[in-house]
Formats: C-alpha cells, sequence, structure tokens
C-alpha cells in the first residue's frame, strides 16, 4: 500500500537544485556525446529519484522527524 506523501511540507529548495543539476548535466552529455544519451541521462536520474523517493517518505509525511 502506498502511503500519501503530505505535499505542504516538501523540500521545494532540495527539489529544484536536484532539477536544475539534472537538466544542466544531460544538456552538457548531449553537447558533448550525443543528444540521446542526455535524454537517457535525465530520464534515467528522474526515475532513479522517483523509484528511491521512499527513503525520504517518512520524513515528509511527517514533519516532525
Amino acid at each position: 500500500m502506498i502511503n500519501s506523501v503530505n505535499f505542504n511540507h516538501l523540500p521545494i529548495q532540495d527539489l529544484v537544485v536536484s532539477g536544475l543539476i539534472i537538466f544542466i548535466m544531460s544538456t552538457m552529455i548531449a553537447n558533448i556525446y550525443d543528444p540521446l544519451l542526455g535524454i537517457v541521462y535525465g530520464l534515467g536520474n528522474i526515475l532513479t529519484l522517483t523509484f528511491l523517493s521512499w527513503l525520504y517518505q517518512e520524513t515528509w509525511s511527517d514533519p516532525s522527524k
């Protein structure tokens, strides 16, 4: 069963910074090597962060921790 996440207490600054890092790195990889590799790198990072979000789900759900 998937627990609901309290979106009122998400670390927005952390999400924005990680999104910028993914965007910048995928753009650099696309410019240096191949645009397809940049897209794969960006999507791979987004999927990894999504699947590993269970590590932070407890602190997102309970802001007192």
